[in-house]
């Protein structure tokens, strides 16, 4: 069975119409503040050696035995 698409009057068509030309409007403005805006230049960070930290391990400690009565 084949259900045919509801016909949109007129005033509908011009409803839809000028959302659709808003919806333009507002992503070519989009568009337009992005292609004004200066791209960034990445900095390249220079490479730094850090310095390890020595650290000193623990003494493990050691289990006592548990007194069994």
């Amino acid at each position: 069975m084949i259900v045919m698409a509801k016909a949109k009057t007129p005033k509908q068509l011009v409803i839809k119409i000028r959302s659709l030309k808003k919806q333009v409007t507002k992503l070519e403005k989009q568009r337009k503040k992005a292609l004004a805006k200066p791209k960034k230049k990445t900095k390249k960070k220079k490479a730094v050696r850090k310095k390890k930290k020595v650290v000193r391990k623990k003494a493990a400690k050691k289990k006592k035995a548990k007194k069994r009565r």
